[in-house]
């Protein structure tokens, strides 16, 4: 008998599945081996890809069972509208399995409308449906729930979306969204019911869900969204459970939208039970050392208010504790014992240490351009030795305070036995290098001319790199300067810097060439962050008419300022840094003494033979929010070897935005009532014109508070409100104390020019002011307004005083 006549079709197997219909041979086709597997109507899909799921095989028996599953999981695959399945028997032996499949459409486009409030663009923003893709219908329902979400969190929370397909030729159809968007819904309100050791005020400070005002549009309050506001539950029980409330329960909310379906009222019901105390602590289990010193590394202590964020801090402690001896998978449990009529809670930390954990390999991840070795050797964990959770936070804290990252994170996992441990150092490198060109223009310096070269990872070695100029009316500014952290792969540091500069004091004009080289090296025996550098530099230092030819005093009769001279010079340093960025620090300090030495058997002149000692502090913290307070402390003390020939050049003269803010640069300091000599007489020329010549003091004070916030996060420009404080101090004179000085005494109290400096609070120049700065692409930039808080008269102290710069503050 032919095999076409003992073909059939089995419509039992149509139930496997709606819409399926199943053609099979006889019932002796069972267990007949499969040869052909045969495929129709396949379009875009691949006989591959089916083929894969099928669970029938060739040269494999025939089984209906199989075309059983093998119905199913075409369906599974999504592609198909209809699938058919029909067997039938080779002329040559064996069995023939034909699918026959109905293809679902392809998306041609798709389409959004109804939307006026969120734009298109952002819609497809959150979309996934791709043009020549086969229709997924569940995947169109997730896209609908994406669009909801994107009105729920724009406030939207009654809009509706749905999904519509329209044919577009064939085996095509277009997708197209319509939404509804309704009213905006904004909260109005929030209440509480049922709280007592918090007022309505006080919860809802601490949830992100606001209560909308009429400067919603500007501040985005007043949106709900649920996943937030689920969120929002969970912050107000942590609140409670950190005061002692132990049994507090916050319900659902019950949530009413207004008959306009403008707003929405939220009433949520909370149950606070009774506050609960700390009653008896304990440690037990394995002790690593004496149980006093456990317990004495808790900040819970008997008699306190419970608090589970407290609770969480100890375990923390407690567990760094343990991993800083090699037990990384120390397991603390707080075993707690609640005395309901005493309303105190009994805590124990039962402790089992485990098996002592060593590094097994540890992995840098994320720096393409900074070389791995710039990394590790900033780390205090290695390879093969115990576990440490302080040295990977020490490790941590050193690699971010290079400056060269944004981020740094370290994660540990287990490694390939319980004691073994894998470490994963990933870092996101910012940028450290920048060219840059420009001018401007300032009301003190004119025109600006700047040009700089500069990578503070210089080849990605570590290595800081700067080659720059500035060119004003006041400073000429030529300068190299390069920084090897780590000379020769030793702990020594090696820095090297020279320069060309004329810079334009009030009165003179000082202008200078030379270079500097300095080594240092880490105290490592007291604390590895405390370094000593020492070092020479030779500077020749030409100092003379500025602003005038000459300069006549009044006693001695005559000083000319036309004085050339040599600095040879020793330089020691001694600094502690503790920042957490050195570029941008954030958190931390830094300190600093210098002691310099010019002397005649080094090879300096007369004129420039001189002591000096510098000493800075300078403090970082973050308040709140991301409002950054920044204090800097200076002292400053010179001791000329000879007073009569000593260049005033050298002298500390202070006033600007490197200063004291408000002030003109370089106008505070000790001064000398003069005559002008611009005619270049031998004597006193008695038509010269008298004037105040600022020749700087032997010691110096400065003192400059800001707090600075952020104002454009995304472009990176932050606000900055300050506060200054300072002054110099002649040989006459002690630290706060310039009684002696008067400005205009020739002429008396009633001259216009008279300034008794007796008058400076605590003899200091005072000034305060507000600003921005822009941590832009080519550099910080900074722009700031000052108001003197004591002015000088007949002088340049005027309110306010703009002033711009390029770099950081201090």
């Amino acid at each position: 008998m032919p095999a076409a006549a003992r073909c059939v079709v089995w419509g039992a197997l149509l139930s496997l599945l709606p819409g399926a219909s199943v053609g099979l041979a006889q019932a002796r086709l069972e267990g007949e081996t499969l040869e052909e597997l045969a495929f129709d109507g396949l379009v875009r899909v691949e006989p591959g890809a089916v083929e894969a799921v099928l669970s029938s095989r060739r040269g494999e028996a025939f089984s209906r069972a199989k075309v059983g599953q093998d119905v199913r999981a075409i369906y599974g695959m999504g592609f198909f509208r209809d699938v058919k399945i029909f067997a039938r028997a080779r002329d040559d032996g064996g069995v023939v399995l034909t699918y026959v499949v109905e293809e679902k459409p392809a998306i041609r486009q798709s389409l959004i409308e109804g939307n006026q409030k969120v734009s298109s663009d952002d819609i497809r923003d959150v979309l996934d449906v791709r043009p020549f893709t086969i229709l997924d219908e569940s995947k169109l329902r997730g896209n609908v729930a994406k669009i909801k979400d994107l009105y729920l969190e724009k406030g939207f929370y009654l809009a509706e979306v749905e999904y519509e397909l329209r044919p577009a030729g064939e085996q095509q159809v277009d997708v197209a969204f319509v939404v509804n968007e309704r009213a905006k819904v904004q909260v109005r309100s929030i209440r509480f019911v049922g709280n007592r050791a918090f007022d309505d005020a006080t919860l809802r400070s601490g949830i992100e869900t606001r209560e909308g005002d009429l400067l919603s549009f500007l501040t985005g309050a007043g949106k709900y969204r649920k996943d937030a506001f689920e969120i929002d539950i969970l912050r107000i029980s942590s609140r409670y459970l950190d005061r002692g409330y132990v049994d507090v329960r916050v319900e659902q909310p019950d949530i009413q939208i207004s008959p306009d379906r403008r707003f929405i009222y939220i009433t949520i019901r909370i149950e606070e039970g009774e506050q609960y105390s700390i009653g008896a602590l304990d440690v037990s289990g394995d002790l690593v050392e004496e149980k006093e010193k456990l317990l004495g590394r808790l900040a819970s202590e008997p008699g306190q208010i419970f608090s589970r964020s407290i609770l969480t801090g100890d375990l923390d402690r407690l567990k760094s504790r343990y991993e800083d001896d090699g037990y990384a998978y120390a397991n603390i449990t707080p075993l707690t014992r609640v005395d309901r009529e005493a309303l105190t809670i009994d805590l124990t930390f039962d402790i089992d240490k485990g098996e002592l954990v060593y590094y097994e390999r540890i992995d840098v991840i994320g720096n393409t351009k900074t070389r791995d070795k710039v990394i590790r050797r900033e780390m205090r964990i290695y390879e093969g030795e115990l576990t440490s959770a302080s040295s990977r936070e020490l490790s941590k804290r050193r690699i971010q305070a290079l400056g060269f990252f944004e981020t740094v994170e370290i994660r540990t996992r287990r490694g390939s036995n319980d004691k073994l441990q894998r470490v994963e150092v990933e870092v996101t490198e910012r940028s450290t290098g920048t060219f840059q060109v420009g001018a401007g223009f300032s009301s003190l310096e004119n025109f600006i001319f700047t040009a700089q070269i500069a990578q503070q990872n210089f080849l990605g070695r570590g290595q800081s790199f700067q080659l720059s100029a500035s060119l004003s009316q006041i400073r000429q500014l030529f300068n190299f300067r390069f920084v090897e952290p780590y000379f020769l792969d030793t702990t020594w540091s090696l820095s090297v810097n020279a320069f060309n500069s004329d810079l334009s004091f009030r009165n003179f004009a000082r202008s200078s060439r030379g270079g500097e080289l300095l080594f240092g090296h880490p105290i490592d025996f007291i604390d590895e962050d405390l370094r000593f550098s020492a070092g020479y530099r030779l500077e020749f230092v030409d100092s003379g008419q500025a602003l005038l030819n000459a300069i006549a005093t009044r006693s001695p009769l005559f000083q000319p300022l036309d004085n050339s001279g040599r600095i040879s010079m020793l330089r020691a340093i001694l600094s502690y840094d503790k920042r957490n960025d050195r570029l941008f620090p954030s958190k931390g300090m830094f300190h600093s003494v210098s002691l310099d030495i010019s002397a005649n058997a080094l090879g300096a002149s007369d004129n420039r033979s001189f002591q000096r000692l510098r000493a800075s502090a300078r403090f970082y913290y973050p308040v709140f929010w991301k409002l950054i307070a920044r204090l800097q402390l200076r002292l400053g003390w010179l001791n000329p070897d000879s007073d009569r020939q000593f260049a005033p050049s050298e002298n500390f003269i202070l006033g600007g935005i490197q200063s004291i803010r408000g002030y003109p640069p370089f106008s505070i300091g000790p001064e000398r009532q003069a005559l002008s000599n611009s005619s270049g007489r031998q004597d006193v020329d008695p038509f010269a014109s008298d004037f105040v010549f600022i020749e700087g003091g032997n010691k110096e004070f400065l003192a400059n508070f800001e707090l600075e916030f952020p104002l454009v996060e995304a472009v990176r420009i932050r606000g900055v409100i300050f506060i200054d404080a300072g002054n110099t101090f002649g040989q006459d004179e002690n630290f706060f104390y310039a009684n002696g000085r008067v400005r205009g005494s020739a002429y008396g109290p009633e001259d216009p020019r008279f300034f008794d400096y007796a008058s400076l609070p605590a003899g200091l120049f005072w000034s305060t002011g507000f600003g921005f700065r822009w941590f832009s692409p080519i550099g910080p930039l900074r722009f700031e307004w000052g108001f003197p808080l004591t002015q000088r008269p007949v002088t340049d102290d005027a309110s306010p005083l703009f002033q711009f710069s390029i770099g950081n503050s201090f």
